[in-house]
Protein backbone atom coordinates (compact mmCIF):
# COMPACT_ATOMS: atom_id res chain seq x y z
CA UNK A 1 0.00 0.00 0.00
CA UNK A 2 2.82 2.64 1.06
CA UNK A 3 4.63 1.42 -2.39
CA UNK A 4 1.50 2.51 -4.63
CA UNK A 5 1.03 5.79 -2.39
CA UNK A 6 4.42 6.63 -3.15
CA UNK A 7 4.58 6.13 -6.61
CA UNK A 8 1.47 7.96 -7.21
CA UNK A 9 3.16 10.92 -5.55
CA UNK A 10 6.17 10.43 -7.47
CA UNK A 11 4.33 10.36 -10.53
CA UNK A 12 1.79 13.92 -9.29
CA UNK A 13 5.50 15.44 -8.44
CA UNK A 14 6.94 14.34 -11.70
CA UNK A 15 4.11 15.22 -13.90
CA UNK A 16 3.85 19.01 -12.27
CA UNK A 17 7.45 19.79 -12.67
CA UNK A 18 6.89 18.69 -16.24
CA UNK A 19 3.93 21.10 -16.59
CA UNK A 20 6.15 24.18 -14.97
CA UNK A 21 8.75 23.16 -16.97
CA UNK A 22 7.06 23.27 -20.42
CA UNK A 23 5.42 26.50 -18.84
CA UNK A 24 8.56 28.30 -18.53
CA UNK A 25 9.24 26.95 -22.33
CA UNK A 26 6.51 28.26 -23.21
CA UNK A 27 6.67 32.18 -21.82
CA UNK A 28 10.25 31.76 -22.85
CA UNK A 29 9.58 31.29 -26.42
CA UNK A 30 7.08 34.05 -26.29
CA UNK A 31 9.56 36.66 -24.68
CA UNK A 32 11.93 35.98 -27.43
CA UNK A 33 9.74 36.20 -30.21
CA UNK A 34 8.08 39.21 -28.93
CA UNK A 35 11.68 40.43 -28.39
CA UNK A 36 13.08 39.59 -31.56
CA UNK A 37 9.89 41.82 -32.92
CA UNK A 38 10.15 44.55 -30.92
CA UNK A 39 13.86 45.22 -31.77
CA UNK A 40 13.60 44.29 -35.53
CA UNK A 41 16.58 41.80 -35.10
CA UNK A 42 17.91 40.67 -38.29
CA UNK A 43 19.00 36.72 -38.14
CA UNK A 44 22.31 37.74 -37.69
CA UNK A 45 21.81 40.00 -35.05
CA UNK A 46 19.45 37.63 -33.60
CA UNK A 47 22.53 34.61 -33.76
CA UNK A 48 24.81 36.95 -31.87
CA UNK A 49 22.29 38.61 -29.35
CA UNK A 50 20.69 35.75 -27.93
CA UNK A 51 23.51 33.97 -26.34
CA UNK A 52 25.06 37.36 -24.67
CA UNK A 53 21.36 38.16 -23.71
CA UNK A 54 20.35 34.56 -22.32
CA UNK A 55 23.90 34.42 -20.27
CA UNK A 56 23.15 37.58 -18.97
CA UNK A 57 19.47 38.02 -18.13
CA UNK A 58 19.73 34.30 -16.52
CA UNK A 59 22.48 35.94 -13.85
CA UNK A 60 20.39 38.57 -13.25
CA UNK A 61 17.17 36.23 -12.76
CA UNK A 62 19.03 34.27 -10.17
CA UNK A 63 20.50 36.98 -8.25
CA UNK A 64 16.69 39.07 -8.12
CA UNK A 65 15.20 35.56 -7.00
CA UNK A 66 18.32 35.09 -4.57
CA UNK A 67 17.93 38.97 -3.06
CA UNK A 68 13.65 38.19 -2.75
CA UNK A 69 14.07 34.93 -1.18
CA UNK A 70 16.66 35.97 1.01
CA UNK A 71 14.54 38.39 3.54
CA UNK A 72 11.90 35.31 3.12
CA UNK A 73 14.04 32.76 4.63
CA UNK A 74 14.71 35.81 7.67
CA UNK A 75 11.03 35.53 8.31
CA UNK A 76 10.14 31.79 8.18
CA UNK A 77 13.35 31.41 10.31
CA UNK A 78 12.01 34.19 13.14
CA UNK A 79 8.08 33.59 12.57
CA UNK A 80 7.75 37.59 11.23
CA UNK A 81 9.83 40.46 10.89
CA UNK A 82 9.40 41.89 14.21
CA UNK A 83 11.39 38.96 15.36
CA UNK A 84 14.39 40.20 13.62
CA UNK A 85 17.46 41.34 15.24
CA UNK A 86 18.97 44.35 14.34
CA UNK A 87 22.16 42.22 13.96
CA UNK A 88 20.63 40.38 11.26
CA UNK A 89 18.42 42.85 9.63
CA UNK A 90 22.23 45.27 9.48
CA UNK A 91 23.37 41.96 7.41
CA UNK A 92 20.10 41.46 5.66
CA UNK A 93 20.55 45.10 4.62
CA UNK A 94 24.24 45.06 3.43
CA UNK A 95 23.67 41.65 2.00
CA UNK A 96 21.09 43.06 -0.13
CA UNK A 97 23.19 46.24 -1.20
CA UNK A 98 26.05 44.16 -2.64
CA UNK A 99 23.64 41.48 -4.28
CA UNK A 100 21.60 44.57 -6.03
CA UNK A 101 25.02 46.11 -7.12
CA UNK A 102 26.08 42.80 -8.25
CA UNK A 103 22.85 43.37 -10.68
CA UNK A 104 23.72 46.55 -12.08
CA UNK A 105 27.08 45.19 -12.88
CA UNK A 106 25.89 42.49 -14.65
CA UNK A 107 23.19 44.95 -16.65
CA UNK A 108 26.56 47.25 -17.45
CA UNK A 109 28.39 44.20 -18.45
CA UNK A 110 25.36 42.82 -20.79
CA UNK A 111 24.73 46.46 -22.19
CA UNK A 112 28.55 46.21 -23.10
CA UNK A 113 28.04 43.27 -24.80
CA UNK A 114 24.93 43.85 -26.50
CA UNK A 115 26.35 47.56 -27.93
CA UNK A 116 28.66 45.25 -29.75
CA UNK A 117 25.97 43.76 -31.84
CA UNK A 118 23.51 46.18 -31.52
CA UNK A 119 22.87 49.92 -31.42
CA UNK A 120 21.94 51.68 -28.78
CA UNK A 121 17.85 52.32 -29.73
CA UNK A 122 17.84 49.14 -30.20
CA UNK A 123 19.27 48.96 -26.31
CA UNK A 124 16.85 50.89 -25.78
CA UNK A 125 14.10 49.61 -27.40
CA UNK A 126 14.92 46.21 -25.71
CA UNK A 127 14.30 47.33 -22.25
CA UNK A 128 11.15 48.86 -22.89
CA UNK A 129 10.17 45.56 -24.87
CA UNK A 130 11.24 43.75 -21.62
CA UNK A 131 8.80 45.69 -19.85
CA UNK A 132 6.04 45.37 -21.78
CA UNK A 133 6.39 42.40 -22.35
CA UNK A 134 6.28 41.84 -18.62
CA UNK A 135 3.38 44.03 -18.41
CA UNK A 136 1.32 42.16 -20.57
CA UNK A 137 2.57 38.97 -19.07
CA UNK A 138 0.83 40.18 -15.24
CA UNK A 139 -2.27 41.80 -17.21
CA UNK A 140 -2.74 37.94 -18.77
CA UNK A 141 -2.08 37.04 -15.04
CA UNK A 142 -4.63 39.02 -13.82
CA UNK A 143 -7.38 38.42 -16.50
CA UNK A 144 -6.90 34.40 -16.60
CA UNK A 145 -7.09 34.64 -12.38
CA UNK A 146 -10.21 36.73 -12.76
CA UNK A 147 -11.78 34.36 -14.98
CA UNK A 148 -11.26 31.20 -12.76
CA UNK A 149 -13.18 33.28 -9.68
CA UNK A 150 -16.20 33.41 -11.99
CA UNK A 151 -16.66 29.93 -12.83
Amino acid sequence: MFKKLLIIILFIVSTNSIFAQQFRQKIYLLKSSYITNALSLTPKEAEKFWPVYNLYSDKIHELKFELENNLDKKLLKNGNLAALSDNDAEKYLNNSLQMEQEIVTQKIKMQKELSKIISAKKIILLQKAEKDFNRRMLQEYGRRKGMMKNQ
